[in-house]
């Protein structure tokens, strides 16, 4: 692709976008004040990255990454809050399908990083389908694909066994450890997880599993969602969904039916996963879930079947 590497940039604020200009100087931006006029720039600009803030007066952050991501889905979107809006988070797993997101004030050499990174997949991962599937190619993801359920209350277990048992694959886990030893055994595409199992944290479970394998879809349940572990689990996690309890039928069945169609997807074009990979933790943060983890059980993530994707690992 010819030229360098570009970056829109959506702030209702001036100041922040000549900040944001200043820091990108060595990249060819675009910028704008109206999110109503990012879909066009995005796709005039065949741009590679969008910069966008959350909270601005005509339209929100997570509206204007999702229609980006509808019409110019090769490039990848950051979402900038100063501010942890639950509602919004979660919006932007579901709807924007951020890549990174970040708080304001940003450190800089941070977003830089961010923004590199990004704009190298953007140019170099190819972009996969709609994960909507036709319905043959849907049938044959349905009946090939396993999806793993992690969920200790007996209760929400046995209400996604009646609405996930009848239509998918589905293997039931009370733990992170008994999980494994099924992934172990048998292909798993969508991995649908608590963030808690009593006890035990399963967001660094997540967390290295998305890591290792970003090919794996990963949809969380939770019932008291905390702003920042889902931000977490945004960068560190790349989680495909985030739903709330109370699980819903046809949201539930939606978001399976869409993170098959995404798994499915990747197996058919491995090179496109550069697209999900998930941030490191920061080493120096010995508290972060996925460095808390045993070292035998993140051996075993790591080491997970790849025949999953036509691998060669045992």
């Amino acid at each position: 692709m010819p030229g360098g590497l570009r970056i829109l940039l959506i702030d209702d604020e001036a100041r922040i976008l000549r900040a944001l200009k200043a820091l990108f100087r060595d990249y060819e931006t675009f910028q704008t004040t109206n999110p109503l006029e990012a879909v066009t720039l995005a796709k005039q600009h065949d741009v590679d990255v969008v910069i966008c803030d959350q909270r601005m007066p005509e339209k929100n952050g997570v509206d204007t990454l999702r229609d980006i991501k509808e019409a110019h889905p090769r490039a990848l979107r950051v979402l900038l809050t100063g501010y942890s809006d639950l509602k919004a988070v979660i919006g932007s797993v579901n709807e924007g399908e951020v890549y990174r997101f970040v708080h304001k004030p940003w450190d800089n050499n941070e977003l830089r990083e961010i923004v590199g990174e990004a704009a190298a997949t953007a140019r170099e991962a190819p972009v996969i389908a709609r994960d909507q599937l036709p319905q043959h190619e849907h049938d044959r993801a349905r009946s090939a694909v396993g999806v793993m359920v992690i969920e200790p209350d007996s209760t929400v277990q046995q209400r996604l066994r009646e609405i996930l048992q009848p239509y998918y694959k589905v293997n039931f886990a009370n733990t992170a450890e008994r999980a494994l030893q099924i992934m172990e055994q048998q292909e798993t595409g969508v991995v649908i997880s608590e963030t808690a199992a009593g006890r035990s944290d399963l967001t660094g479970f997540l967390k290295a599993l998305k890591l290792h394998h970003p090919h794996i879809a990963t949809v969380v349940l939770t019932e008291r969602a905390n702003a920042q572990t889902v931000i977490e689990l945004i960068n560190e996690g790349q989680v495909y969904r985030m739903l709330l309890k109370p699980v819903r039928m046809g949201t539930c069945r939606l978001s399976v039916d869409s993170a098959i169609g995404r798994y499915w997807q990747l197996k058919q074009n491995p090179q496109a996963a550069r697209r999900f990979v998930a941030a490191p933790p920061s080493e120096s943060n010995p508290m972060s879930p996925l460095n808390k983890l045993p070292a035998a059980l993140l051996n075993r993530i790591r080491s997970l079947p790849g025949r999953l994707l036509g691998n060669a690992k045992a």
